[in-house]
């Protein structure tokens, strides 16, 4: 089934590029957060540079992504054990993510961060280019 035929059988005939352009990033931003979320983690760097690798060649996999950054805080990974069960895990306070989609001639660049002031991890569109 074509991108077009998707379009006409079940999105909204009134949504424009613009918005659906923002949708997508959305999904995307939604997908990364929930991806990363509650996956064991340490202070090694090769650890967290290998999950930051792999989920950005993941998300690379879905429609209408031109580039995605991962960006793990390191300051934030405790990475200590008080025991030998013990393990910090990925949470949205370390997250720091970029996504660019394209859809048709708008290109969405959204983000995730932890935003202290807040204490919550901001899903937020960053710049709308129409072309």
């Amino acid at each position: 089934m074509k991108e077009k035929t998707v379009d006409k059988i079940y999105f909204a005939s009134d949504i424009t590029e613009r918005e659906r352009a923002c949708f997508e990033a959305g999904i995307k931003l939604g997908a990364l957060y929930h991806i990363l979320c509650g996956i064991p983690i340490s202070r090694d760097q090769k650890v967290i540079s290998s999950i930051e690798k792999g989920i950005e060649a993941s998300l690379k996999c879905q429609p209408f992504i031109k580039k995605v950054e991962v960006n793990l805080d390191r300051d934030n990974i405790k990475g200590e054990k008080s025991n030998e069960f013990d393990y910090d895990e990925i949470t949205g306070k370390i997250i720091r993510a970029k996504v660019i989609v394209q859809f048709e001639q708008v290109e969405i660049t959204a983000r995730i961060d932890w935003v202290k002031d807040l204490e919550y991890p901001l899903m937020f569109i960053e710049k709308i280019i129409e072309k």
